[in-house]
């Protein structure tokens, strides 16, 4: 089954609508389609069937839009059908407009977006810097051992050399 969401442009309601067999349609469906009408240049239009004429397997839908006191001028052809209207929601479609919108898009998605990026930017750099100190301390750690050891070996040395020479020299 195949979905598409169409938008209501005066009413602004958001639609789910169910790609339909052109048979499956009834009176009172309400269903979106290509407009013939030349002002909507083709555009996506949503209206109630108020009749079906037939001929053959070519179905011709009569609509009328909810808020229009009659129906529409030009008939609907099966080939400009998109399907039936399963949902619809007023309250989903304001929704959509104002994210869509650029003055609410950028204030109240991509603001908090970039605060939660740069805070995770933030958080990123400290424990890098932590990492990279606390490997720094355990290196000079590790260069102090060994140069401790390297002076314990060589005192170690000397000290031998000075009872080697004292015995030498009885």
């Amino acid at each position: 089954m195949i979905y598409n969401i169409v938008l209501f442009e005066k009413w602004g309601d958001q639609a789910i609508v169910k790609q339909t067999a052109p048979a499956s349609i009834h009176e009172n469906d309400v269903i979106s389609f290509y407009s013939s009408d030349p002002a909507l240049s083709g555009a996506v239009n949503t209206h109630r069937v108020v009749s079906i004429e037939t001929d053959g397997n070519n179905y011709r839908y009569i609509t009328k839009g909810d808020a229009n006191n009659v129906v529409d001028r030009y008939d609907v052809d099966s080939r400009d059908l998109l399907g039936r209207v399963v949902w619809s929601s007023l309250i989903l479609g304001k929704i959509v407009r104002l994210v869509s919108n650029p003055l609410i898009f950028v204030p109240i998605i991509l603001v908090p977006l970039a605060i939660i990026l740069i805070a995770n930017l933030v958080k990123t750099v400290s424990y890098a810097r932590k990492i990279a100190k606390d490997e720094e301390e355990a290196a000079v750690k590790e260069a102090i051992q060994y140069i401790r050891e390297k002076n314990l070996r060589e005192t170690g040395d000397t000290t031998e050399s000075n009872e080697n020479s004292e015995r030498k020299s009885e």
